[in-house]
């Protein structure tokens, strides 16, 4: 069905207009280009709350459309994902700069800070991202052959060869799942606290050392 514009303007009086929550800066999955991720909230009479994502990449012509539901209202946000079938490397989500990220039994975290852009990605696409980020830190680590061994397990986990647990606890509860829900997902809410950004920078804390790329 068609909606003329006058219907639009219609809607844009009224509580179920579409309401723009955040605009954050991403890496276009497709070239890698720094884009313009917009998020709406909307309050349809029957689906219920849904979140609208919106990007367009000037350099390739990429153009992203999601609608999904909102999950968490209100709440900060922990994503737990069981990686271990390629049903569960293929789950896209998107993870807000906001987000820690930590992966339990390799003792690995990603510590959110303004230098690190919210990404729409999958699960395998994200342990690549620490594996390459980790990697040229090694032979600082007080313990390099570990740190191989880490990465090592994330290149195979990201290859479907190594079962592990991804958690993206993100206190602004702007990570979501876009792609993917099944068993291998457990969402849970957090109580919502502050949300630094000043001072913050990326860091990869391997075991009990921090690194920064």
């Amino acid at each position: 069905m068609r909606i003329e514009n006058q219907d639009t303007d219609m809607l844009s009086e009224t509580r179920y207009a579409p309401r723009k929550v955040v605009e954050q800066k991403i890496s276009c999955p497709a070239c890698g280009n720094e884009v313009k991720l917009e998020i709406y909230q909307h309050d349809t009479p029957v689906e219920g709350t849904v979140l609208i994502l919106v990007a367009n990449c000037p350099r390739c012509g990429y153009r992203y459309r999601e609608v999904v539901p909102a999950q968490i209202k209100d709440k900060g946000v922990e994503i737990e994902i069981d990686v271990n079938t390629e049903e569960s490397l293929k789950t896209v989500i998107y993870r807000s700069p906001y987000a820690h990220v930590l992966i339990p039994e390799l003792s690995v975290e990603i510590v959110p800070g303004p230098a690190n852009p919210g990404e729409i990605t999958t699960v395998e696409g994200l342990l690549l991202y620490i594996a390459e980020n980790v990697y040229p830190l090694c032979d600082t680590m007080d313990d390099p052959l570990k740190c191989y061994d880490i990465v090592t397990s994330l290149v195979n986990a990201a290859n479907g060869e190594k079962p592990l647990k991804v958690v993206i606890r993100d206190p602004s509860g702007l990570s979501l799942v876009i792609r993917g829900m099944g068993k291998h997902v457990t969402i849970k809410e957090l109580e919502k606290g502050g949300v630094e950004e000043e001072g913050m920078q990326v860091r990869i804390v391997v075991g009990k050392q921090t690194t920064q790329p």
